[in-house]
């Protein structure tokens, strides 16, 4: 699969933030980290699509729903969605 390359422009606080998203997550590279967030994006939006009901549950075992306000229009995000490798 043919790669390309992209160049982002970042804070020096949202620099610390991937970073830190980094250690957290144990990803050796800030771009595995993008490449992470944005699998976890995609399958949000395949999860909360057709107004299916999105519930966390705690450790405790406590539930509660979950709303992605970011997501304005599903239909064109689902006809948008690919895999991301």
């Amino acid at each position: 699969m043919a790669k390309t390359r992209l160049q982002f422009d970042f804070t020096e606080d949202a620099l610390g933030e991937l970073d830190e998203l980094k250690g957290a997550t144990g990803a050796t590279t800030r771009a595995e980290v993008i490449r992470q967030a944005l699998r976890l994006l995609q399958w949000t939006i395949e999860q909360t699509q057709d107004e299916k009901a999105t519930v966390l549950v705690e450790k405790n075992g406590t539930q509660r729903a979950v709303i992605f306000p970011y997501f304005p229009n599903r239909s064109k995000a689902k006809a948008g969605a690919r895999s991301i490798g």
